[in-house]
This record gives C-alpha cells, structure tokens and sequence, in this order.
C-alpha cells in the first residue's frame, strides 16, 4: 500500500515537472499580441516611408491613401482567415509545407526566410542612419545599429510571452503620443494644403497607396507566429478576421492622422522634399506654456517602435529557420546570434549610403513585400483547396 502511495506520488510530481517543462518551452500568446507586435511595424514604418525616395508620390490627396489601401488588405484578412481556419495554432511554415509539400515549400520558405532578413537588414541601417542625422551627427550609425540589435537579440533568446507583454504597455504609451501630436497639430494645419480633392486626383491617390499596401502586407508574416498563438478556450471561428480588421482599422487611423499632419502643415511639396517629414513635424511643434518641444517624444516613440519591429522579425525570422532547417525549437538561441550577425551585414551591403539603401527599399523590398505578403496568399489558398488540405 505505502509503494503504491509513493509510485503515485512520483508519477504525480513527474507529470507536474513535465508540464512545467512545456510550458516554459512552448510560450503562448493571444492573437491580440501578435496584432499589437504588427501594429509596431506599422507605425514604424509610416514614421520614415515618407522620404526624399518615396515621397516624390505625395500629392495632395495622398492623406486619402490609407482608406484606399485599407481595401485590399481587408480582403487579405479574408484569405489569411480562410487559410488558418483548419490550422488554428500552425505555423504558416508548416502550412506551406502541407500544401505544397517539403521539396516546393522549402523553396517558399527560403524566398520569405531571404526577404525578412533583407526587410530586417534595412530597418536597422535606417535606424542608425536617420538616428545620427537628426541628434547625434557625430556619432557613426553602426554604435546605434549594434546596441537595437544587441537588445532585441537579448529579447528573442528569452521568450515571446515576455515580449508581447512589453509590447502591450509599450502601445499604451506610444498611442497616447502619436494622439497628442495629432490635437496638438491641428493648431497648425493649414486647411488649403489639403483641399479641394476631386476625381482627376483619384491616380495620385491609388499611386500614393501601394506603399502602404506594401507594408501592410507583412500582416501575413504574422502567421509564422501561428504556433506561438493562444486560442483555446475561445470560439475560434472567426476571430482572426474579427481581431485583424479591428487593428487593420486603427492602423489605417493612425497613418491617416499622420498624413492629415503632414501635409497640412508643410504641404505635399514641401514634405515630398524632406528626409523626414514626421521628425520635422514634431520638431516644430510648440505647445505654449505646456510643451515647449516634442522632438523628445518623438525619440522615445522611435526607439521604442524600432525595437519591437526589429525583435518581431527576429522571432518570425528564428521560425523559418526552424521550420527551414528542421532545428529543434530549444536549440534555436545558439543559432539567433549568426543570424543577427547576417542582418547585420546585410544592412551594410544593401547600399553605401541612406538613399541607396532607401532606393532598394522602394524599388525591390516594397514589390518583394507585395508578392509574397499579398498575392502568394491567394496562390497558397488556391492550391490548398485543390488539393483539399485547406
């Protein structure tokens, strides 16, 4: 009787310290997180698409561009939906790969593992670089590209849960900037900058979509995280394209506000010509009395921006490797430092200077983000219904 008793009582400790095991292994987190680690993508994006490269597109109009470019990425949402319905918490590496099989689908995978390194690659360089040309000219760009890489190394050898919550207080106070910025800019909008809008304007405004379009693409990204996604315990039908357009929609807002801003103070001209339209708009905001200066916001924002968009791409970048190369999930952090070691190369090869890192971005990484975060989904959805595993 006393054996039984122990055996029990091992078998019951044994099962405790295995789920511990997994648990501590195989971090969970809710579809709401992984929105909010996208919806730092896209802030951070917005904050520098506008540049001497891309803004050559601004017009008038182009504070229209985010509902138009709203459109299409709402029909994404419908795919991604559609796709991820029978493999709710997969991967899409793993998708892919049941769809298309190991052989083709690795193919696929090397094409998104190539990209993403490519797309990290030139967010840190654009990182150091405006970061010197705005406060700190004497400083080289590569003390500012080491120290956000080293930090969101450190924070992908941890766990995701951790992040996400990081990221949650983070958007708290990074929406509360970005609103307070905006009110604050209404005293300094000039109405004519952005008016009268009518139908010949309707060219200028689909042109200045797609870079918007672009970037929102990398929602599909997302879905490299599937197996880190959290939702048992809910009804899952629907709720991907329910919380997805949600955010979709305060995204659209907040890029829509930030175009309002911009060209109603320095009119699409003027900010077409600028390195960085944004940075000036908070540079030249006086609050009398209250805030003599928001360039100190505007840091904090960028900083904290950057880093969660560098360490969001470094998570999805350590899945596809794994999926890629069939690593083992716990030995993925030996491999995390030579594949930041790589991005951090590539952010030096991709061009000698800003521009000629800005001109691959608009010219080849935007149209890259295109194919494979908005048409392959489509591709990828119609051969899973034709070979019925969707």
């Amino acid at each position: 009787m006393e054996r039984k008793t122990n055996l029990s009582l091992n078998n019951f400790l044994a099962n405790i310290k295995t789920a511990q095991t997994a648990d501590t292994s195989e971090r969970k987190i809710s579809l709401r997180q992984i929105m909010l680690l996208f919806f730092f993508t896209s802030v951070s994006g917005v904050l520098r698409i506008l540049s001497p490269e891309s803004g050559k597109i601004l017009s008038k109009s182009s504070w229209l561009s985010p509902i138009v470019a709203l459109l299409p990425i709402l029909l994404l949402i419908f795919v991604l939906d559609t796709i991820t319905r029978n493999h709710r918490e997969t991967s899409l590496a793993k998708i892919i790969e049941t769809v298309f099989g190991k052989v083709i689908g690795k193919i696929f995978l090397f094409l998104f593992f190539i990209h993403v390194l490519f797309f990290t690659a030139f967010f840190l360089r654009n990182f150091g670089e405006k970061f010197i040309s705005s406060i700190f000219p004497n400083v080289s760009p590569s003390f500012f590209v080491i120290i956000l890489l080293l930090f969101s190394l450190f924070a992908v050898r941890r766990n995701i849960e951790s992040f996400a919550r990081f990221s949650e207080f983070s958007f708290v106070i990074i929406s509360a900037i970005l609103v307070t910025a905006f009110f604050v800019a209404l005293f300094y909008i000039n109405p004519k900058n952005l008016y009268p809008v009518d139908y010949y304007d309707a060219p200028s405004v689909l042109e200045s979509s797609l870079p918007l379009i672009s970037l929102w693409s990398l929602l599909t990204f997302s879905l490299f995280l599937g197996d880190n996604m959290r939702l048992t315990g809910i009804k899952v039908s629907g709720s991907y394209k329910r919380t997805a357009t949600k955010f979709m929609l305060i995204i659209a807002l907040f890029n829509f506000l930030s175009l309002i801003s911009i060209i109603g103070i320095f009119n699409a001209e003027t900010a077409s010509n600028i390195s960085m339209p944004y940075f000036m708009l908070f540079k030249s905001i006086r609050a009398a009395g209250i805030i003599q200066s928001f360039e100190t916001f505007f840091i904090m924002l960028w900083a904290f921006t950057d880093f969660i968009m560098i360490t969001y791409y470094m998570f999805i970048i350590s899945k596809i490797f794994n999926t890629l190369f069939v690593i083992d999930t716990d030995k993925t952090k030996f491999y995390m430092f030579p594949l930041a070691f790589i991005v951090l190369i590539i952010s030096y090869i991709i061009g000698e200077n800003n521009f000629e890192a800005e001109y691959f971005y608009n010219n080849i990484l935007s149209y890259s983000s295109i194919i494979l975060g908005y048409i392959f989904p489509f591709v990828l959805l119609a051969a899973g219904k034709i070979r019925r595993v969707l």
